[in-house]
């Protein structure tokens, strides 16, 4: 059985992506983190082909991790920066790139506290 399994393993993990994008992050290293929920019919796809290229160009960025949890694509991306000042300016472009009126709910967080959702949640 241990013979048969081996081969298996080796298979899956030669086969795993090795793109900063695929990878989970440890827990406590995000200093930002933009969750993409679903409405039942999937997530904002062109919100969040937007946001990853607007990660992907930004210097401050040391990798982004591709978190996916949900049938329907619901997947967050976690941010780990170079300085822990980055993570207030990238907040503040990934929440000025995200559509008023999202497909599905966005939530942007930052380690230090900063919360925004899309859409505005609203209170009574």
């Amino acid at each position: 059985m241990r013979s048969f399994l081996l081969p298996i393993l080796a298979f899956l993990a030669s086969a795993a992506p090795a793109s900063a994008f695929a990878q989970a992050a440890p827990a406590g290293e995000c200093a930002v983190s933009v969750r993409f929920g679903s409405y039942a019919m999937g997530i904002d796809r062109p919100a969040f082909e937007r946001v990853r290229a607007l990660l992907a160009r930004d210097r401050g960025v040391r990798a982004v991790d591709e978190q996916h949890w949900g049938r329907e694509g619901e997947t967050t991306l976690c941010v780990r920066t170079r300085r822990a000042g980055d993570a207030r300016r990238l907040f503040g472009r990934v929440k000025a790139a995200l559509p008023a009126k999202p497909r599905g709910p966005i939530t942007v967080e930052t380690r230090g506290g900063l919360r925004f959702e899309a859409p505005r949640q609203r209170n009574g």
